[in-house]
């Protein structure tokens, strides 16, 4: 397997990684890690990034999907208030500019060369980020996921595999039986498709784990469930997610957007209640070696939240130190104390 890190080409993730990239260079050699799982934003010129350091691709996150998708006018006003935010969320005001985004980050990952992409099969509004009751189903999602990809891949330099992702929100992909994966596979006209396992995803499903046993416990059966499915598991994104008491507050709260004026305001609420609720944090119990008795991924992400660079080596630490039979480094410098 290959030990990768998440990175995004954020300014704050930026000043981490260093100038030409040094510094995240170095990190890796610190942690003994193979790589980062990339995530391009803005307009920035990735082409400064070191090919031998990025080990897969995470595809833009739009969430918003399908208004734009069917040029839905009236939908997209809807949500975004003007055509000026349309154009700044999106890069344009119809689906070209989605197509445009994805093409142009699959010619990417062919230039580094990396064995696979991440694709979410999403799509979500703001008014349902609190109360998690879309008037759409996962079978809508998946189908509008699909009808995407299919027209991206049509023209693309792009060679390798596209692993699906995973989401908690109910009219999503969240893994809840094989019948999603059938559905997916089944439409996608590509021939290497493949999942990404997010197991922080997996565990915000349930809001009444409390303790890190409990959530890995819950990890392991509800993986275990796919039965042979799980061979389709080619890479992890590796973090643990304890918010059930966020989410029961989301919940409960009739006005989240009250005094928001603007579809920034909106989604800067909503953005803090997903932080709330992904919280990205490192597992830290030897059980989860369990899980890869399940499965056998090419690609492992501890996909972590940090600020600064000292946080992020002590969380990629503890998470190795709960791996230790594939870190066995992190066995003897526990023993030297």
């Amino acid at each position: 397997m290959n030990w990768l890190l998440n990175i995004s080409t954020h300014g704050s993730d930026l000043d981490i990684a260093g100038p030409n990239w040094s510094e995240a260079a170095s990190l890796l050699r610190r942690t003994g890690m193979d790589g980062f799982e990339l995530y391009p934003a803005g307009a920035y010129d990735c082409t400064a990034i070191p090919k031998e350091i990025v080990g897969g691709i995470h595809l833009r996150f739009f969430v918003m999907l399908r208004q734009i998708w069917r040029d839905d006018r009236e939908g997209l006003l809807r949500i975004f208030d003007s055509e000026e935010t349309v154009r700044h969320y999106y890069g344009g005001v119809n689906r070209e500019a989605v197509i445009s985004c994805y093409r142009s980050q699959l010619e990417l990952a062919a230039r580094f060369g990396v064995p696979y992409v991440v694709f979410h099969p999403v799509h979500y509004e703001l008014e349902y980020v609190f109360n998690w009751q879309p008037p759409w189903s996962w079978q809508e999602t998946v189908d509008l996921s699909a009808e995407i990809i299919n027209e991206v891949v049509r023209d693309t330099p792009y060679d390798g595999w596209i692993l699906f992702e995973n989401l908690w929100w109910p009219g999503n992909f969240r893994l809840d039986s094989t019948d999603e994966i059938d559905r997916l596979l089944s439409k996608v006209r590509w021939p290497k498709c493949g999942i990404v396992l997010d197991t922080g995803h997996i565990l915000n499903k349930n809001q009444e784990l409390r303790t890190e046993e409990e959530a890995i416990a819950f990890l392991l059966r509800e993986v275990e469930r796919l039965g042979d499915y799980r061979k389709l598991i080619r890479a992890v994104h590796l973090s643990k997610s304890l918010s059930g008491e966020a989410a029961k507050a989301g919940f409960a709260n009739a006005d989240p957007f009250g005094g928001a004026h603007d579809f920034w305001q909106r989604f800067s609420i909503a953005l803090r209640h997903v932080r709330d609720l992904d919280r990205h944090e490192p597992f830290s119990h030897s059980m989860l070696g369990e899980l890869f008795d399940l499965i056998e991924p090419d690609n492992v992400v501890f996909e972590l939240a940090f600020s600064s660079l000292g946080e992020w080596i002590g969380k990629v630490e503890r998470q190795k130190r709960a791996l230790q039979r594939f870190f066995p480094e992190c066995r003897i410098k526990e023993d030297l104390y």
